[in-house]
């Protein structure tokens, strides 16, 4: 018969604290927390976020403001004034045409883009008339920065100057000679006048409108002419001094001519061609 043998197992206790609840573990001379069997540190934010759930969302709000607050404050430091730049640009224009006209100016300053955004200059701005630059009616200045990012502004503006010029009386024909009767001086925008003007009314006593033109409009130079007081053929007289003495000849004109201008004679006595300036009574002098 077979005889059966038991075994006992003598089971072995194990220690308590084998079952007790895992503790928490303090690294020297470290905030974090150390969770055994867990991998896990928690320190801080982490820790209260995790025992405490519903705060994760208000405190990633209150941490986005912490970064973007600085972040925007530093950037609107880092940005130009515009007034600055209008102020600069206006000192400028000023300036500039108190040297130039001697009547006051009129100024108005141009707006700048408010979504402009320019890097601030650590020194004083520079201002300058750009190139072929008008100096009357709309025009621009140029406002420059060199450090630390360099930038260039060009500033609208409008310069106004009014002055006395001479005008004409009432509405006039083309080939008009004028007469003191028929021109005065008014008041007006020389902006409005880039083709030039007249100030001294006598200096147009005599001269020949080549265009109709309405009363009160400002007469220029490309309106009026002198008229011709010597034609192309005419006999006219020359005029030389020799050695003090003045000597007249005869002469051909081999062009028309107004008082003024530089004409060819032939001279009739030695068949010579000399040139000499018409004067107002329709002679020419030579060698002079």
């Amino acid at each position: 018969m077979e005889t059966k043998h038991l075994i006992r197992t003598k089971h072995t206790a194990m220690p308590k604290e084998s079952f007790s609840k895992p503790s928490s573990r303090r690294r020297p001379g470290s905030n974090a927390l150390m969770l055994p069997n867990s991998g896990l540190r928690r320190n801080g934010m982490d820790g209260l976020v995790q025992r405490f759930p519903k705060l994760r969302i208000p405190l990633c709000i209150g941490l986005s403001l912490m970064l973007l607050l600085p972040a925007q404050a530093g950037e609107a430091a880092a940005v130009q004034n515009q007034k600055s730049i209008l102020e600069a640009a206006e000192s400028f224009i000023k300036a500039y045409s108190a040297n130039l006209h001697e009547t006051p100016t009129e100024i108005t300053m141009g707006r700048l883009d408010p979504r402009l955004k320019l890097a601030a200059c650590e020194g004083p701005l520079e201002t300058f008339l750009p190139t072929g630059g008008r100096t009357l009616g709309n025009t621009s200045i140029g406002v420059r920065c060199t450090h630390p990012k360099p930038w260039t502004l060009y500033v609208p503006v409008t310069v106004n100057v009014y002055k006395q010029v001479v005008v004409a009386t009432d509405a006039l024909p083309r080939g008009t000679i004028l007469s003191k009767e028929q021109i005065k001086v008014a008041k007006r925008n020389l902006a409005k006048l880039p083709q030039g003007y007249y100030v001294n009314p006598e200096k147009l006593i005599g001269m020949k409108l080549k265009r109709n033109i309405s009363g009160g409009l400002p007469l220029t130079p490309v309106m009026v002419e002198a008229p011709r007081i010597i034609k192309r053929g005419q006999r006219v007289t020359l005029i030389a001094k020799i050695s003090g003495i003045t000597v007249r000849m005869p002469g051909k004109a081999l062009a028309h001519a107004s008082a003024g201008d530089h004409l060819q004679v032939k001279n009739l006595s030695s068949k010579r061609i000399v040139e000499g300036v018409v004067t107002s009574s329709g002679e020419v002098k030579v060698g002079t």
